[in-house]
């Protein structure tokens, strides 16, 4: 009886260590590592362990390796919160609480197909239990996307960015489509693990990635330079320390390095300069002065500006904006960020997570906007993201939409300093350019700044905590592809299938007793 509890007590742990390296072998696919490749079989030890365990058990250890995945993916979030509040407890309780959140949705997953495994009689089935749960965790990946305002950070068909071809997809599913392809994969390789006799896994495994390689090639031959003409654009990374940003001290040094950026420049005849979000310190119109030296600083450049700033409308709504100005004009268009970041433009719940994070008390809140404003200087039609407006693909698609003919996307991401995740955040602009066959410029304070073509290759950027200008070349384009005017229905069709699956086993259940 001893021996038997102890090898039960080894097996768990064992399952435990498979689980952890599952989320691992997963982190390590994204920025900074880049292992992408790992990806595609990253999952085959927790799918093992899924099978061999119970349902209770199987959500658990499916937790367990969400929890490792984000939290060593997200790690950064424990020293951007400590940098916010100044409390190691505070930071810790909070990153391990959303490391907690984000690992439900792999413990629903492995709960789920395990379930799915549990009804399932007849084993000659498998390649009906790939497709259910390569369709949940699609299904479970959008929940994620928009639940609770959403976060969409670290979507595993993010990891892929570098691996051009296989994202292509993009166009037709969105990323979305390329996690699904992911999470086939690795289910397909499991099965072929747990049998080796049963090659057509192996195939079938191999024979999606081949093809999906060879016809993302064809794409980007297609879309590398799509428009008529080129433009030039200058992208300006002035590196403005964070706790400098708003303080009063620091307003005259950080306005003299941005005219100093400026002068540089000169009349260099660019047909558009961008500047990142919030790169004014102060709020325009309402600050006369801050205002006039914004047009002053437009003109100095010459061309067609668009700056990151807060503004205040007459009746004091106060709102995170980016703005157009054509030389020394008065601004021309004007986008209000459409998605707010909680805890850092917004606090939600502030009566009852103030008693336990005094610091929220400080922080004032930015109001919504809703428009999805088009910049037109006449020969530009430009659609401006503010920084996690690039998380969500709709707002990218009603740009695009409403007569965009390129992207750029204007952010802060100095919160995070030299950590993982400025670079996760910059490379989810490689799949808004795919899914809307569009360029997008990015303009980061601090960086990841670059530029990317409507193939999703990364042309130039700009290393992190560096000031840098970035100039280089953009094409605009009307194309209209299948994402950009019919949205996630790949999401509906994962849903359709994963309800027609379910059904269809309880019938084939129901016949059978």
């Amino acid at each position: 009886m001893e021996s038997s509890l102890e090898n039960k007590k080894i097996l768990d742990y064992k399952k435990a260590v498979l689980c952890c390296a599952a989320g691992l072998l997963s982190a390590s696919a994204f920025p900074k590592l880049k292992l992408f490749f790992f990806i595609w079989v990253s999952f085959v030890p927790l799918i093992s362990v899924i099978m061999e365990s119970k349902l209770t058990s199987s959500f658990f250890y499916g937790f367990l390796s969400g929890f490792a995945f984000n939290a060593i993916g997200l790690y950064w979030l424990a020293p951007m919160l400590y940098f916010n509040t100044g409390s190691y407890i505070q930071a810790i309780t909070a990153s391990c609480f959303f490391w907690g959140y984000l690992a439900l949705y792999w413990g629903v997953w492995s709960f789920g197909l395990q379930k799915y495994v549990s009804f399932q009689k007849d084993k000659r089935s498998n390649f009906f239990t790939v497709t259910f749960g390569s369709c949940l965790w699609v299904l479970l990946e959008y929940l994620r996307t928009y639940l609770f305002t959403g976060f969409p950070w670290m979507l595993i068909g993010y990891s892929q960015f570098e691996f051009t071809e296989i994202i292509q997809a993009a166009e037709f599913a969105g990323v979305y489509g390329v996690s699904f392809l992911i999470m086939f994969c690795n289910l397909c390789f499991y099965f072929w693990l747990a049998d080796k006799n049963k090659k057509k896994y192996l195939y079938t495994a191999l024979i999606f990635i081949i093809l999906f390689t060879l016809f993302g090639a064809c794409r980007i031959y297609k879309f590398r330079l799509l428009g008529e003409k080129g433009y030039n654009v200058l992208i300006f990374q002035p590196n403005i320390d964070q706790y400098k940003k708003w303080d009063e001290d620091y307003r005259q040094e950080i306005l003299s390095n941005l005219q100093k950026q400026a002068v540089e420049v000169g009349k260099s005849k660019a047909d558009l300069a961008l500047w990142p979000e919030t790169v004014l310190p102060g709020v325009v119109p309402e600050d006369r002065q801050l205002y006039g030296f914004t047009k002053k600083l437009a003109a100095s450049v010459g061309s067609f500006n668009i700056f990151g700033s807060f503004y205040n409308e007459d009746n004091g709504k106060m709102f995170n904006v980016v703005l157009g100005f054509k030389g020394a004009d008065d601004y021309n268009s004007v986008h209000k960020k459409n998605h707010l970041v909680p805890f850092g433009e917004f606090v939600p719940f502030r009566k009852f997570l103030a008693k336990f994070f005094g610091i929220l008390n400080k922080m004032g809140d930015v109001d919504r906007g809703s428009d999805a404003t088009v910049f037109n200087n006449g020969e530009l039609f430009i659609g401006a993201s503010i920084c996690s407006e690039n998380f969500f693909p709709y707002i990218a698609r009603r740009f695009v939409l409403n007569g965009a003919k390129v992207l750029t996307n204007h952010t802060n991401d100095a919160w995070f300093f030299d950590t993982a995740a400025p670079y996760q955040h910059f490379i989810m602009n490689v799949f808004r350019a795919v899914e809307n066959r569009k360029f997008v410029l990015v303009s980061a304070n601090t960086g990841v700044s670059g530029i990317i073509e409507a193939s999703g290759i990364i042309i130039d950027k700009t290393k992190v905590s560096k000031k840098e200008l970035l100039n280089g070349t953009f094409f605009q384009n009307n194309f209209k592809t299948f994402y950009t005017k019919l949205g996630d229905v790949f999401v509906k069709i994962c849903s359709v299938v994963l309800l027609v699956l379910v059904v269809f086993l309880r019938f084939k259940r129901r016949i059978s007793e």
